[in-house]
């Protein structure tokens, strides 16, 4: 756990205490981690209400990309009284790309960055881990065999964004040249700069994964939690947000 407090110029919403899970990757028992982090955290000192969002990238590069939906979607059922909102990443969107255009190019981007340790966590395995053009559409194919209806529905239903008070929650970040109110897909799952680098705050405090960091980041328009779970001495991390105070919880991957 990382003990320091921050103090941000925007708040959240009185008696109510957000967890922000960044990218989780396929990592299965980091998420099982997180949620017994976040549990201790809420026993140490209960909320009055409490409100878990999942940033998205819930899927590819490590090793169990099917377990983490199975866990997310148990999560999406309890009847607990926590309110869990669920953002989609990129990851999330190439996986419905390909199931519906495989042989388009946003899926096969999906494919080179760590889709086929999906597929292999669903069973389905190739020669190599690489799939050739014209195995595309019977990949593809296969997948929807083998995929559960629930994974497939909660996937394409994800949310782009959230706003609670003074925050802006979402995978990647946003366009700083344009209202929240008007960002795109393009902007919510794939933002890089300018707004990585962006100067000033923005009309909210937005709080992003998506962009790997060693450390969790409190800029002056953003809190970065994406402190790369699939990597060598990585992280899975959460900004706690209560009040205009922000702190971190942290969980090894193994």
């Amino acid at each position: 756990m990382n003990d320091k407090i921050y103090k941000t110029d925007y708040a959240i919403p009185e008696d109510l205490r957000v967890y922000a899970i960044g990218d989780i990757h396929g990592h299965a028992l980091a998420l099982d981690r997180m949620h017994e982090a976040i549990s201790m955290d809420l026993l140490r000192e209960p909320p009055r209400a409490a409100h878990i969002i999942y940033l998205g990238d819930y899927i590819d590069r490590g090793p169990d990309s099917k377990g983490v939906i199975d866990k997310l979607l148990q999560r999406l059922g309890r009847k607990d009284g926590i309110q869990r909102t669920f953002i989609s990443g990129n990851h999330e969107y190439g996986m419905i790309a390909f199931l519906r255009e495989p042989e388009g190019s946003l899926a096969q981007s999906w494919l080179a960055y760590g889709g086929i340790s999906t597929l292999k966590s669903y069973g389905l395995h190739f020669e190599a881990d690489v799939i050739i053009p014209s195995e595309l559409q019977s990949a593809a194919e296969r997948l929807r065999t083998v995929v559960p209806a629930e994974h497939i529905n909660f996937l394409s239903g994800l949310a782009g964004a959230i706003e609670l008070g003074g925050y802006f929650f979402t995978h990647a970040g946003v366009d700083p040249t344009k209202p929240l109110a008007n960002q795109g897909t393009e902007e919510l799952m794939f933002s890089r700069e300018p707004f990585l680098s962006w100067p000033k705050p923005l009309a909210k405090m937005v709080v992003h994964g998506h962009t790997i960091s060693k450390e969790p980041q409190v800029l002056a328009h953003r809190i970065g939690v994406d402190t790369g779970v699939y990597q060598k001495g990585g992280k899975l991390s959460a900004a706690v947000l209560e009040g205009n105070e922000v702190r971190f919880l942290q969980v090894e991957p193994t």
